[in-house]
């Protein structure tokens, strides 16, 4: 993504799609299906990176807004597989697929290449072509945005070497660290859990509901959040609602570890559908806020020369990361009970509001360069030669 440009990644990464989708529609054994599940992960992983187009061709004002909408396909991807699954084969499901994902791969012919990637490889004339174009309206934006390019790519060879980048990559360990230690308590305040364990966990606290309608109640409460995600992405902070969305979730797994301290135990449980609200408003809450930041947040705070490496390997370690924590999970819950595992979740949930009041980078509001200048770069302070010297001056 960082050597060949943003715009022939996204092309690239539709072919895995394609032959996976064409494995598994013309899979007869099981062998075949789960060869075509492999290859289909591999453009699953390269789309994480899809936010780092996202934010370099956005406007400053719109930045959030388009970043909420992954979560909204996110959600809605299920909902579209679950509702063709029930009028037609599997198999028909992934012919469909396939030529969904042929129509998108050939689409991305019509879309500019990141501008930022342009003038980062010297290109400057495409780069504000290219800008303007996207633009079309707003010549102070514009302008603008080139003076931030142009800052950002200060002093910078056109054509950075091997071992510049590996520098650069080094040099961005500060970032990195902020996100993944973001992702690491993230993965642990339930969401993921939830998704996959949905009725294992729900039939764990012996309420009188039956477990597959509350999973269903759950998958819309997800795709109702990821709704309000881009229109919060916008209006908020990235800490504040980081803040937010993180207590609401603390707080309705509070209440699930509440009521069943309480009733666990007990035949007569009063209203036990505060527990399945609780859940529903959780994943409101997750999907409105935590999850989409938590995935996002590494196109926006990484360096333009390395941001489409660094963000793929920030994917590497959330995928990895998330399959580790759905396997172990099964076996915590059979260890401590679910009333642990609820109250961790609580736990976790209030971890990350801390993080994100103390710790996270705010980045709303500000350009991509800007976000480096204030958080990452070293200032450099002047000696005290040159301070003895000022001084002088001014006397």
């Amino acid at each position: 993504m960082d050597l060949f440009g943003r715009k022939l990644y996204l092309f690239v990464m539709f072919i895995p799609l394609v032959v996976s989708w064409i494995i598994i529609a013309l899979a007869s054994s099981y062998e075949m299906l789960i060869f075509g599940m492999i290859i289909l992960g591999f453009g699953m992983g390269m789309g994480f990176c899809v936010s780092t187009y996202i934010s370099e061709i956005s406007s400053l004002s719109h930045r959030g807004a388009l970043l909420g909408l992954l979560t909204v396909f996110y959600n809605l991807g299920p909902v579209l597989s679950n509702t063709l699954m029930y009028f037609m084969t599997w198999k028909l499901c992934a012919w469909i697929y396939a030529l969904l994902c042929v129509s998108f791969m050939l689409s991305t012919f019509l879309l500019p290449e990141s501008p930022v990637w342009l003038y980062s490889k010297g290109k400057k004339e495409i780069a504000i072509q290219t800008l303007c174009s996207i633009r079309c309206s707003n010549i102070n934006d514009i302008k603008t945005e080139i003076e931030d390019m142009e800052k950002s790519n200060t002093n910078k060879s056109e054509r950075a070497s091997f071992t510049n980048i590996i520098k650069k990559m080094f040099g961005a360990w500060k970032p990195f660290l902020i996100v993944v230690v973001l992702q690491l308590i993230m993965q642990h305040t339930g969401y993921a859990i939830l998704i996959s364990y949905t009725m294992l966990i729900f039939d764990r606290l012996r309420l009188p509901i039956d477990s597959s309608k509350f999973s269903i109640g759950y998958a819309i409460a997800g795709v109702i959040g990821s709704v309000i995600a881009p229109y919060a992405m916008h209006r908020t902070k990235r800490k504040t609602l980081l803040a937010i969305s993180s207590s609401i979730m603390g707080l309705c797994t509070v209440v699930i570890g509440t009521y069943e301290e309480i009733f666990y135990d007990r035949d007569d449980k009063f209203f036990p559908h505060i527990v399945s609200i609780s859940f529903y408003v959780y994943a409101v809450a997750c999907n409105a806020g935590v999850l989409l930041i938590a995935y996002s947040v590494g196109s926006e705070v990484f360096p333009n020369e390395v941001r489409g490496i660094m963000n793929g390997l920030y994917g590497v370690f959330s995928y990895f990361y998330w399959s580790v924590a759905i396997k172990f999970y099964p076996t915590l819950i059979n260890i401590f009970g679910v009333k642990i595992i609820i109250w961790s979740f609580a736990g976790f949930c209030f971890l990350v509001t801390a993080y994100s009041c103390l710790i996270l980078p705010e980045t709303k509001g500000m350009t991509l360069n800007e976000v480096q200048e204030k958080y990452f770069q070293k200032k450099n302070k002047p000696n005290r030669k040159t301070k003895m010297h000022n001084d002088l001056v001014l006397q």
